[in-house]
């Protein structure tokens, strides 16, 4: 006779074994996201996402991924001085937020890669 939690542990161990490479495919997501929300060119408007002059901003975001046991984290983050700047404004220039809409824009792309079955 088979126990039900030796069906549960099977069941729970294939989904441990999936997760670390759904978890790079959303962060994977999350980098094409950056271009989906920074596709203007030129100067933007204050409140709209920047505008891609040079595209060096834009192309200095790298995709990763961090797990901490049972917690899988997907990221893009960037090593630009002036992102921080764009995101948050300055005395002298409005912000063009665009942090939160990389990740709205990932987000159904992301709840699909975890609903798919496991």
């Amino acid at each position: 006779m088979i126990s039900i939690e030796i069906i549960v542990q099977a069941e729970l161990d294939k989904i441990k074994a999936q997760l670390p490479g759904r978890t790079a495919r959303v962060s994977s997501a999350l980098r094409n996201s950056v271009f989906n929300v920074m596709a203007g060119g030129g100067v933007s408007a204050p409140g709209q996402p920047p505008g891609v002059r040079t595209g060096n901003y834009r192309n200095s975001f790298v995709s990763s991924t961090e797990s901490n046991g049972m917690s899988f984290t997907a990221k893009v983050t960037s090593d630009c001085l002036y992102g921080p700047f764009l995101e948050d404004g300055t005395s002298k220039m409005a912000a063009r937020p665009h942090c939160d809409r990389i990740a709205e824009d990932a987000l159904p792309q992301a709840i699909a890669i975890y609903s798919e079955l496991y």
